[in-house]
């Protein structure tokens, strides 16, 4: 299979003779050619026998197992990314406002501090990437009016130009401040006294981001790099498991708007309630780590 294209009526067969039980051929046509046998292949292998193994797998389906529950695992997962993603972008926004705020403040006569060495880390000004976001400011076209208009000088001010620079360069220029006390300052707006506990659990945040943003398969999320202690705690297993990152970013959504919390607490238990069988339930729970009770 994996070394040969096979056309949608040979996917089929295939599953049927692994022992999914596949009761609406037309229904399962619609599926693969709509998800793909590939992608939807990471939904239904929590019900191989042989799950969770990676290697040696037989490919065999537990007995009873239907198409249908890949679907509605697959479904999940999709609401699970659009849920997060509406959520983290009040947490990015904030963060960018508060950058913004507090640094621009502190350096009044410096509205250029973001390309100031004497602000920001030398390394960080000069590194490749952040020499390529600079050159992509010239790029838009309310900066290139910005110019137009203040022809003198080089950089708009950092309350313009911030906000066309993405959520990770956004955090790099809080690492990168020379000011340890400015770094201080802003993680506190969030509660932590510990600027390297912020930037691993805002680094948390945008890991996630960047994962549901890019189709990421979510449900059994596994991180390379577990999540650190901070004001949640040693979150123990699920320092590498999505509830860990839910965790993460629940703390810093609660920091900035508990009605925001209410709202995702309620459109997840949604999300939770439209999968109509609990065998389905049960993996997301095992997988994850989430419980009802946390959300």
């Amino acid at each position: 299979m994996a070394d040969k294209a096979t056309i949608v009526e040979e996917q089929i067969a295939l599953l049927e003779s692994r022992g999914m039980k596949i009761e609406d051929k037309d229904k399962a046509k619609e599926n693969l050619l709509d998800i793909g046998y590939y992608r939807l292949g990471f939904y239904w292998f929590p019900f191989e026998k042989t799950y969770p193994r990676k290697v040696r797998r037989n490919h065999k389906f537990i007995d009873n197992t239907q198409l249908d529950y890949a679907i509605k695992l697959y479904y999940f997962d999709f609401d699970l990314r659009n849920i997060f993603l509406r959520y983290i972008s009040r947490i990015e926004v904030n963060f960018r406002t508060t950058i913004i705020y507090h640094v621009s403040n502190t350096y009044k006569e410096n509205p250029y501090w973001y390309v100031d060495s004497s602000v920001i880390g030398k390394e960080m000004i000069a590194s490749s990437d952040y020499q390529k976001v600079l050159s992509d400011l010239s790029k838009e076209s309310v900066l290139r009016l910005d110019k137009k208009e203040h022809y003198k000088r080089d950089f708009p001010p950092a309350w313009k130009a911030l906000e066309y620079m993405s959520f990770g360069t956004i955090i790099k220029l809080y690492d990168s401040l020379k000011n340890p006390h400015l770094r201080c300052d802003i993680s506190k707006v969030y509660g932590m006294n510990s600027p390297s506990q912020f930037s691993n659990y805002i680094n948390t945040v945008r890991k996630l981001r960047n994962y549901c943003a890019h189709g990421k398969v979510l449900f059994d999320l596994n991180l390379n790099e577990a999540i650190g202690n901070g004001p949640l705690g040693n979150l123990g297993n699920r320092k590498v498991m999505l509830s860990g990152m839910y965790m993460v970013f629940k703390y810093f959504l609660n920091k900035i708007s508990t009605n925001r919390v209410k709202e995702m607490q309620a459109d997840l238990l949604r999300a939770f309630d439209r999968i109509p069988y609990q065998i389905v339930k049960t993996i997301i729970f095992n997988n994850s780590g989430f419980t009802i009770e946390e959300i």
